[in-house]
């Protein structure tokens, strides 16, 4: 009987052993796949393309050759009305009767003066003078083009070329006006000063005058102010006015910008 219990523990202890020694060591499982990770796609920067220099429709270069105080060219887009712009650094009256070759001459040539203007264009008021002749050269067709009741809807624009750049400018008023010398009266760096001014302009009790007030400017603006003579009287003067509203190059992002 002891011989079958001594049996019975030994088959026991012998289960216990395997079981314990079963525990005792890792059993295979079978890892989890990790999640998935979609790629991180990263964009390649577009190479920019440099921005070419800005060329003047205008070859100065060879105009500067023959007088250095050409330093600029007027055009009235839609116009015949297209010349160079002078400005002697000595004598502000010299290009009333000289023309851009320097030669003596009636009709004179479009002209700014040294003395109340720079040439960059960058002073709130910049004036051009220029002679009001009868055969309709120099600025002899300014009365007849805005004057009064006329229609200048599509010749509203007044480009200003440098050698650099090219302003526009978008006629807003055309009007008689006294002949005082507006840049001695006004001082367009005080606003008060140039809002009086505007109100010359805007105020003006005359049939002649001819306004387009959806453009008109304020004191913000920077003004190019075409003066000749008043046909039916010499002793007052003709203005066409325009504020700038457009510089080419402005910025070396897109090429054009408003002003």
């Amino acid at each position: 009987m002891k011989r079958w219990i001594y049996l019975a523990a030994g088959i026991l202890c012998a289960a216990a052993c395997i079981l314990l020694l079963w525990k005792a060591f890792p059993r295979h499982v079978t890892p989890e796949p990790p999640p998935m990770v979609e790629p991180e796609v990263i964009e390649e920067p577009e190479p920019q393309q440099e921005e070419e220099p800005y060329r003047s429709p205008i070859d100065f270069a060879a105009l500067q050759a023959k007088n250095t105080d050409i330093y600029a060219w007027l055009t009235i887009t839609g116009t015949h009305i297209t010349y160079p712009v002078l400005q002697n650094p000595d004598a502000d009256e010299y290009y009333l009767n000289h023309n851009e070759e320097k030669q003596w001459a009636q009709a004179g040539a479009l002209f700014s003066q040294a003395r109340y203007n720079s040439r960059d264009f960058k002073d709130p008021v910049t004036i051009i003078y220029g002679h009001r002749q009868n055969d309709g050269t120099m600025f002899g067709d300014l009365q007849p083009l805005y004057l009064g009741d006329a229609d200048y809807s599509e010749i509203n624009e007044v480009v200003i070329y440098l050698p650099e750049a090219e302003l526009h400018y978008r006629i807003f008023a055309a009007v008689p006006y006294s002949n005082e010398h507006i840049l001695y009266m006004y001082d367009f760096s005080d606003s008060a000063d140039y809002q009086r001014f505007l109100d010359t302009v805007y105020d003006l009790d005359d049939y002649a005058a001819n306004y387009r007030m959806e453009d008109a400017a304020d004191t913000d603006d920077h003004l190019l102010i075409l003066e000749t003579c008043l046909q039916t009287n010499r002793l007052r003067r003709f203005l066409v006015i325009g504020k700038l509203v457009e510089t080419i190059p402005v910025s070396y992002i897109d090429g054009r910008n408003a002003d």
